[in-house]
């Protein structure tokens, strides 16, 4: 019921009302987290509330047990689970994770992967290009600059904007993985 229809591996987040930052750690921004931000692009993606756990929740038989996973990493069909208890580190993370990238699909992730990661740092070269354009257009205007400088400054911002558009279009042809066939359990 988790994975629909969808064919990708599942990444399962529990939400937990008495660990603080459990999802935090794994959902941050921080510095390091990009590569799991890219790896989940190959995922179904899936997070449960913390009353997951009550006996009446539909959900509860994924996490059983004391002390349930507050990760699990699975196929499609709920096989090859592997759960993320408590604190674990990001090369744990990622190698579950890469594992279930490799049983699921027939291309290999990792030069995708390093291509995404050269593309996503362009995009941050552009972004920040972007916002120093942006500031010198509106200092431009606000002090009353001629329509030649705004003129030359909006061409610039528009041909950063469309940069950072093919940059985006390029991600999107990278990312694109071939699923292995899903197997019928009759």
């Amino acid at each position: 019921m988790i994975a629909g229809d969808d064919p990708r591996p599942l990444l399962v987040l529990r939400e937990c009302g008495e660990c603080s930052g459990t999802e935090d750690a794994l959902m941050s921004q921080a510095d390091g987290n990009e590569r799991t931000f890219l790896l989940s692009r190959w995922f179904r993606c899936v997070r449960l509330p913390p009353d997951v756990l009550e006996d009446d929740h539909p959900f509860r038989n994924l996490f059983t047990g004391d002390g349930p996973a507050h990760v699990f990493i699975a196929n499609h069909d709920g096989s090859a689970r592997h759960e993320l208890r408590g604190t674990y580190s990001r090369r744990e993370l990622w190698a579950a994770m890469e594992d279930a990238i490799e049983a699921n699909y027939e291309d290999g992730h990792a030069s995708a992967l390093q291509r995404l990661t050269r593309l996503l740092d362009s995009l941050d070269g552009v972004d920040r290009s972007l916002a120093d354009m942006e500031t010198r257009l509106e200092l431009a205007v606000s002090g009353g600059a001629g329509a030649k400088k705004t003129k030359a400054l909006e061409a610039e911002l528009a041909e950063r904007r469309m940069q950072r558009d093919e940059l985006l279009a390029a991600a999107e042809k990278v990312s694109p993985l071939r699923p292995r066939p899903l197997v019928s359990a009759r």
